[in-house]
């Protein structure tokens, strides 16, 4: 990869040299000042919410550190979970937050044979002490022009950028892609976003996007390693573990985009997409083990191996149409077996996946108003225990997301939103996958690694209300 940059970055500069030397024998260059342009925005939510079941933060049924422990050296531990608010996550209530608030600064030039360059900086203002990415969101270099455009650095990889769907029609916050992790206690193990496993995020990337032809566009972007950014130290047999907890990481990520757009002389439009990502994936860190405890905090005779993964493979093919004040998105994504353990399947006896899920919008425009409606159905095969306690079964794992949103803008770059949002989840193996997560934060002797997060379980059932009464500036 080294020898195709440099070699991609020779070939571009020869290529503006000899375009300047002959625009030089005509003119002298005119070449304009690079300049500097300043963007943002700020919202600030008012929340009502109730979850028919709070969050356990700490439970030993599920096996912690100590206990895992204790297990391998043949001592049964004692379940010590905490008590009052202290065990407990959000159930109803109310909450102020600022969300989305950030800064761009962009400065952007042009070269005289018309290339354009550029280099971004999006400073994320918020205020939550505890956010590791509270400062800078993303850092990116560019450079575009006939032959298409280059990125370079820290922002979104095409997997994100060139997809359609049922988010791209949705106000409020944005529905199933909006903010109700805030106050919504997902059930563990349940698909709930329509970000695919492998999505690259603000991860340290290449990025290319050809330009549009007919209405198709086609992009790719290479990534390294999906928990690196900016100038952290590389480090390929453990992952960052920036969120709080370690997690299967990628390397060598490709992310490929292609996708049509175009609006016809009636005023219809039209968008189609397909993305993919394919990596080599990592265990949270090398020598990582995972195991499943029965109700005497005893491993499952087999249920345990290697946190060796499957490699990532996921896709997704999405639509959007605007036409007369209405628009509509549709999506469907597979998540297939990516970062799966790669014995698990053998050691349970249980053909699980990572799921699919599809998600669709609809809203209507008039005048300074938007209504728009969302909807996201998922589903994943995963494994539970049986009545004994002995063995596995399959088990069954769905979430339905409903959201309806109304938008009215005040004055240009400044509206106000109220939006609900439905939560119907269930997860009938969310012990395991809860015990699963929390033996692949420890170290060979299960004891818990650095920087590793134990979870707590949410289940098998959830059903959430939300309403959020919201203001929003943006320039």
């Amino acid at each position: 990869m080294k020898k195709f940059l440099l070699g991609s970055t020779a070939l571009l500069g020869a290529a503006l040299f000899v375009g300047e030397a002959k625009a030089a024998e005509a003119v002298a260059p005119a070449m304009s000042t690079p300049k500097l342009t300043i963007s943002g925005q700020s919202t600030f939510n008012a929340w009502w919410f109730t979850n028919k079941q709070q969050k356990f933060r700490n439970d030993g049924d599920i096996g912690n550190g100590s206990a895992l422990a204790d297990v391998v050296n043949g001592v049964v531990p004692g379940t010590t979970p905490l008590t009052g608010d202290d065990s407990r996550g959000y159930g109803r209530g109310y909450l102020f937050t600022m969300d989305d608030s950030r800064l761009k600064f962009d400065v952007s030039g042009k070269t005289d044979p018309g290339m354009d360059y550029g280099f971004a900086v999006l400073v994320n203002t918020s205020t939550e002490q505890t956010s590791y990415d509270k400062t800078i969101k993303e850092s990116y270099i560019w450079a575009g022009g006939s032959w298409g455009r280059l990125t370079f650095g820290n922002t979104d990889g095409v997997e994100d950028i060139m997809a359609f769907g049922g988010f791209d029609p949705l106000g409020g916050t944005g529905g199933f892609d909006g903010n109700f992790d805030r106050v919504v206690n997902f059930v563990t193990g349940t698909v709930t976003s329509i970000d695919l496993v492998g999505d690259t995020g603000k991860s340290t990337k290449v990025m290319y996007q050809t330009p549009r032809y007919y209405g198709f566009q086609g992009g790719i972007s290479f990534t390294p390693q999906t928990g690196h950014q900016g100038e952290a130290k590389i480090n390929s047999s453990r992952d960052y573990g920036k969120k709080g907890e370690l997690n299967a990481f990628d390397r060598r990520s490709i992310a490929g985009g292609l996708n049509f757009l175009n609006k016809w002389n009636n005023g219809f439009e039209l968008g189609l997409s397909g993305t993919a990502i394919f990596a080599k994936t990592q265990p949270e860190f090398t020598g990582a083990n995972w195991a499943i405890l029965d109700n005497t905090n005893t491993v499952i005779p087999g249920a345990s191996g290697s946190a060796n993964r499957k490699n990532t493979a996921s896709f997704a093919l999405g639509t959007m149409m605007r036409y007369a004040g209405f628009e509509f998105g549709f999506e469907y994504g597979n998540n297939g077996k990516s970062q799966q353990v790669k014995n698990f399947q053998s050691a349970t006896g249980v053909k699980t996946n990572q799921g699919w899920f599809i998600d669709t919008g609809l809203a209507y425009n008039w005048g300074p108003t938007k209504f728009s409606v969302g909807y996201m159905y998922t589903k994943r095969k995963n494994a539970k225990l049986n009545a004994n306690q002995t063995g596995f079964l399959s088990a069954k794992n769905r979430t339905n997301i409903i959201s309806a949103s109304i938008d009215h803008k005040l004055a240009p770059g400044a509206g106000v939103y109220f939006e609900y949002a439905h939560y119907d989840m269930k997860n009938e193996g969310f012990n395991v996958d809860a015990m699963l997560h929390n033996s692949l934060q420890t170290d060979g002797n299960f004891n818990l690694a650095t920087g590793g997060s134990l979870t707590g379980p949410v289940g098998p059932k959830q059903k959430s209300d939300a309403f959020v009464l919201g203001t929003k500036v943006k320039f």
